[in-house]
Formats: C-alpha cells, sequence, structure tokens
C-alpha cells in the first residue's frame, strides 16, 4: 500500500462536521463567496474529516460529468414497470412450493372440525337421552324395603352404649 492510500483509508474514518457541510456544498458548486470562504479555508486547514468529505464529493462530481446521461425512458416507463412487477407477482404465487401443503393443512382443519362437531353433538345425544331414562326410571322404581337396621351412632357416648349392650341389636 502507498502511503496516499493510508492517507486516504485514514482520512475516510472521519466524518464532516455537520455545520459546514451546507458550506462544503456550496464550495464544489462554487457558490460561496467572502467571510464564509475564508472561514471555510480555515476550518479545512484543521479538520480532516471536512477535507476528506470535500475530496470524496469533488471526485464524485468529476465521475457524474464523465459519464453519459441516460436516455429518457419514456412518459409510461413506471407503469410499464408496475405492470411487470404485478405479472411476476401473480406468476410467482402459483408456482409457491407450499401450495400443496396448505391445500392439505386446509382440508385436514376441516375435517379435525367436522369431527369434533359430530362427537360434541353426540355426547349431547348421549347425556339428554340418559337424564330421560333416569327420569323415567325413578318414576318406575319400586320403593326397597330396608330391613330394620340399627341407626349409627352420632357421638361418643352412643359408641359406648352399643358396645355395653348385652343383646347386640338383637331384639
Amino acid at each position: 500500500m502507498s502511503m496516499n492510500s493510508e492517507n486516504r483509508n485514514a482520512e475516510m474514518n472521519y466524518a464532516a462536521c455537520p455545520q459546514y457541510e451546507a458550506a462544503l456544498e456550496d464550495q464544489l458548486q462554487g457558490t460561496l463567496r467572502g467571510a464564509e470562504a475564508a472561514s471555510l479555508a480555515e476550518h479545512l486547514e484543521t479538520c480532516k474529516g471536512c477535507r476528506a468529505a470535500l475530496e470524496d464529493a469533488a471526485l464524485s462530481a468529476r465521475l457524474l460529468a464523465i459519464a453519459e446521461p441516460a436516455p429518457d425512458p419514456g412518459a409510461g416507463f413506471s407503469r410499464i414497470v408496475m405492470a411487470r412487477i404485478r405479472q411476476q407477482v401473480q406468476s410467482n404465487e402459483g408456482k409457491s412450493i407450499w401450495r400443496p401443503v396448505v391445500s392439505v393443512a386446509w382440508r385436514f382443519a376441516a375435517t379435525a372440525a367436522f369431527a369434533l362437531v359430530m362427537l360434541v353433538s353426540f355426547d349431547l345425544g348421549r347425556q339428554s337421552q340418559s337424564r330421560s331414562d333416569q327420569s323415567i326410571v325413578a318414576e318406575n322404581r319400586v320403593p326397597e324395603i330396608a330391613p330394620d337396621r340399627p341407626s349409627l351412632p352420632a357421638n361418643r357416648d352412643e359408641v359406648i352404649l352399643m358396645m355395653a349392650d348385652t343383646s347386640h341389636g338383637k331384639q
């Protein structure tokens, strides 16, 4: 690497001072005069960032002056470009790799939803049938005749009395 390119790379790390950016542009265009021109010249002697920015902008302006102007694309250029973009997007939508997977997924989701509706309706039907069966059984139930059983003790005293009873609950 030459010494000039090393200096150039070192200067590229500096940015132009924001208060002098407009003056740098005016200097490039040749419209900067008087006290502003003197102030900028003074600043450029001490500021590497502004010097580098001025040199880069001057180089860019020279390159743009050398380049040939492009022909005017015409009045309908933007409409033609947008129509081609729309056409490309539409043709790409039909060629998606995921299209068959999405189609199968929608079918699976519809089938699962249908199965869920069927299961819920079957369960509701079963529950209502069970309730009606229980009400019929309750209406037609024959009362049970329960043998006389001694009642269960309600507290400790009754337990002790039952244990002390010699007949052991026989009458």
